[in-house]
């Protein structure tokens, strides 16, 4: 029995995957198709009661309570309502046996070691799993696609990610990261709100009774509910503002097919390109070229400039490159390790010159410059399996513009672009890769017991066997 051996995998034990994200987290069994759930990544608190609401009631206004991101860029930001909320969902949702179900987490790639032991000594401290294993995010995808030499591109709420994989296994050093996703594109539709529309006023949904119909620069004409609680918190407007904000950019934006310039904006400014989107309150808005502009701008950031200054200093240059707080050493392909004469013709990535560290590199400059850092040998392989995952990249018209983009900058490559046709599978991707990993047959040998991640120290399991 897995109990008695410790030896937890295949069709013996079914192990929990969590899949923490910056917008949402999903938990759920390995083996599943799906996450059983998929929640915030946010909470709702009451300081005086201390109380913690998780879930969709964070959406239900309340006296008092604050709402509070638990994730920064895929990593615990705060571990108090982690732990709660993981609790919560383990006990309450899925009934977790603790003692007889390991569990497997994803990470994203630039996790320092600090957070890293973190999150095992949290899991050790706060819940009785027998053993868990944390697995890299872009190892996850590939397994979920069944890819072991590609590039993972993950679009996602914060942050960009290119990461090549090699084997199945993660390259630190030649991943890159920027934070042109999601929430910068939430950041520009606010910014376009205060200059397209400046005498518009966003009502939440929360407090709409009935609505009429009505088209800026027309007052919208709305009755407002009586039962709504008093000391609404600005966090929690501000929470569900974002919520309007995320459902613009499912509905409204495009990619264009190229590069907007002073040759092709006549076409996307005509009639036919003009898209009304409606307002809680009723009121609807019209954009024409700017819902491109705004999709345009996660490709060529340095282009598009905030008005608003508050939101422009949260965007620094960003080249993507990620200094990483690891002891970890990068993993070498056997076959290249033999080939001792290959050093010379194939040195690694040269040291960025003072030119490059400060260029903005927008979408496909971030994805060419991670095929130019990997290994001449495996560069044809891992550019014919690039998968492109994550929320934004459901933009209609993305995944053309990048092929397009990236075959012409890589005349000696061929591109081949690989993204899920089904929204609901390319946004749980990560999580599903861990359901597949961690019901592999063979994977029995990865999961670290408590008692053996104490004898062997922490430095040499997450250098060792969390790869």
């Amino acid at each position: 029995m897995a109990s008695t051996s410790n030896v937890y995998g295949g069709d013996e034990i079914n192990a929990i995957v969590l899949d923490p994200g910056s917008l949402n987290t999903r938990i759920g069994y390995a083996g599943d198709d799906f996450p059983k759930v998929i929640t915030p990544s946010y909470y709702a608190y009451e300081p005086t009661t201390k109380k913690s609401i998780f879930g969709d009631g964070i959406n239900v206004p309340r006296s008092n309570y604050e709402i509070k991101p638990i994730m920064k860029d895929s990593v615990v930001s705060d571990w108090d309502a982690a732990i709660n909320q993981y609790t919560h969902y383990f006990e309450n949702d899925l009934k977790i046996d603790y003692k007889e179900q390991p569990i497997l987490i994803t990470e994203p790639i630039w996790t320092s070691t600090s957070e890293r032991k973190t999150v095992v000594e949290n899991f050790y401290e706060h819940f009785e799993f027998p053993a868990l294993y944390l697995a890299r995010a872009p190892t996850c995808i590939s397994f979920q696609q069944g890819r072991p030499n590609c590039l993972v591109v993950d679009i996602g709420h914060n942050t960009v990610s290119v990461t090549p994989v090699i084997d199945g296994i993660s390259l630190i050093k030649n991943s890159l990261r920027t934070h042109y996703s999601g929430e910068y594109l939430s950041d520009q539709l606010k910014d376009l709100f205060l200059t397209k529309f400046p005498n518009l006023t966003l009502d939440n949904k929360f407090k709409i009774r009935s609505k009429e119909s009505t088209k800026y620069p027309d007052q919208p004409k709305f009755t407002v509910r009586d039962n709504i609680p008093e000391n609404i918190t600005q966090s929690f407007e501000d929470y569900q503002q974002e919520l309007i904000f995320h459902e613009m950019k499912e509905t409204l934006l495009e990619v264009p097919e190229k590069l907007i310039s002073e040759e092709n904006s006549e076409y996307y400014s005509k009639d036919g390109q003009k898209r009304l989107f409606e307002l809680p309150n009723g009121q609807s808005i019209e954009l024409g070229i700017e819902r491109f502009e705004l999709a345009d701008s996660i490709f060529d950031p340095v282009n598009y400039h905030f008005t608003n200054k508050q939101l422009s200093d949260k965007y620094s240059t960003e080249t993507g490159n990620l200094v990483i707080d690891t002891t970890q050493e990068d993993y070498r392909p056997l076959k290249r390790a033999r080939k001792v004469e290959s050093n010379n013709s194939t040195p690694p990535p040269s040291s960025p010159s003072k030119e490059i560290i400060d260029e903005t590199r927008g979408l496909t400059q971030l994805i060419s410059h991670a095929l130019s850092t990997i290994d001449i040998d495996l560069r044809a392989s891992v550019a014919h399996n690039i998968i492109i995952t994550g929320g934004v990249s459901l933009i209609p018209q993305l995944t053309e513009r990048l092929y397009n983009e990236l075959t012409a900058l890589n005349p000696g490559l061929k591109i081949r672009l690989h993204a899920v046709g089904n929204s609901s599978e390319r946004v749980n991707q990560a999580w599903i890769g861990g359901s597949v990993l961690s019901s592999l047959g063979t994977f029995h040998q990865m999961w670290v017991t408590k008692e053996e991640y104490e004898e062997a120290g922490a430095d040499r399991i997450l250098n060792q066997r969390f790869r």
